[in-house]
């Protein structure tokens, strides 16, 4: 009767999960779910305007085939569970493939038991090998008869790098995702310091080059720059006269607005109304033209219009506006807390990455028998290179 030897199930679930295939599966998997959040716009939740704009472009861009996409779970990749459950399992075979790695280190310091089958070996003079592999930097243990070569610590520490900067890049991402945030369709506007809702972060617009400065640990993304104004009305006397946005607003003597679209004010002690929007026929910038137009309330006839550039001021029935660019800009703000673990996990991939091609697992034995030399392991790479040099 033969006995047969049991398998031990905790060895070959491990040999699975730490085995190439499913960590190429995973790799796979993972690079196809972001790819799919770069070519798609993903929906927003939490900001009812931002989903509406989002809604616009995507029904914009893809017709009616947004409902279909919608329905897959395409624009909503980064919530879903499958993808939430896919870079666990990444994070999880990356930790015990580290853990793998760490230990195959560890083992490698000594000499290892002969892999494979010996074989012998013709026109091979030992000492000539020996020598080939030094200048090759490989690592030369002997234990007469027996010799090993390998490139220790090096071959083994590299895939140890890359497989640990991955499992940091992932660390980054759930930082970022747990602890991060985005405002999105932010509209600051020139000279002017927003905070931002529910923090203690603020950003400030420079008009003049449309660039933003913010409090340290945000980014900030310009998404578009346009024109806005700044209005005060004054009497025949110089008494500063209140305007109002909407009947409801509170009146104030310095209204500041971006044109994000047409934008009205009343002055309701001269019975006037003012409409403010970009010059037609002109491209939206930062200090594109404003045409102004005055109307009499009521009955809403056409006083006067002019256009402002960068400056003006307008007299209409003893009242004088002025009037000064002041440009806005929509932002996306981000706070990333995960960003430097995210930028050294991929210095860690990239090393441990070009590391490994440039210094492949390889390891070989050879041994001296009376008459013959023989030897196990990556011998004809070793062949090769040794004849060449």
């Amino acid at each position: 009767m033969i006995n047969q030897t049991r398998r031990d199930p905790w060895r070959t679930i491990w040999q699975i999960a730490t085995s190439d295939y499913l960590m190429a599966a995973l790799v796979l998997g993972t690079a196809a779910g972001l790819a799919i959040v770069v070519w798609l716009p993903q929906m927003p939740t939490a900001d009812p305007v931002a989903y509406a704009r989002w809604l616009s472009e995507a029904q914009a861009r893809f017709g009616n085939a947004t409902p279909t996409l919608q329905t897959l779970g395409l624009f909503t990749v980064m919530r879903s569970i499958g993808f939430r459950a896919l870079l666990a399992l990444l994070a999880g075979g990356l930790l015990l493939r580290l853990i793998e790695s760490g230990d195959r280190l560890q083992q490698h310091r000594q000499m290892a038991t002969p892999a494979g089958e010996w074989r012998v070996l013709a026109d091979v003079h030992l000492p000539e090998v020996m020598d080939a592999l030094r200048r090759q930097r490989y690592r030369v243990l002997s234990a007469p008869p027996l010799f090993q070569a390998d490139r220790w610590p090096w071959a083994d520490l590299f895939p140890w790098l890359a497989q640990g900067g991955a499992l940091v890049f992932l660390s980054g991402l759930l930082v970022t995702y747990l602890w991060g945030w985005q405002v999105t369709g932010l509209i600051v506007q020139s000279g002017e310091q927003v905070t931002l809702p529910g923090t203690a972060e603020w950003v400030a617009l420079n008009g003049d080059t449309c660039r933003t400065t913010h409090s340290s640990g945000v980014v900030t993304f310009v998404e578009q720059c346009g024109p806005g104004v700044q209005a005060n009305a004054t009497d025949n006397t110089g008494q500063p006269l209140p305007l109002q946005q909407t009947a409801n607003a509170d009146p104030v003597t310095q209204l500041t607005v971006p044109l994000t679209e047409d934008q009205y004010f009343a002055i309701p002690q001269a019975q006037l109304i003012v409409r403010l929007t970009p010059q037609p026929g002109y491209t939206v910038e930062a200090h594109s033209p404003v045409l102004v137009q005055v109307y009499h309330s009521p009955p809403g006839r056409l006083v006067t219009e002019t256009v402002v550039e960068s400056a003006a001021e307008l007299t209409v029935d003893h009242v004088t506006l002025t009037f000064a660019s002041v440009p806005y800009a929509r932002m996306t703000v981000t706070s990333n807390p995960g960003l430097w673990p995210t930028g050294v996990g991929l210095v860690l991939v990239g090393v441990g990455t070009l590391g490994s091609i440039a210094w492949p697992v390889r390891r070989f034995w050879l041994r001296k028998e009376t008459e013959r030399i023989e030897g196990a392991g990556d011998l004809l790479p070793m062949l090769a290179r040794t004849r060449e040099a």
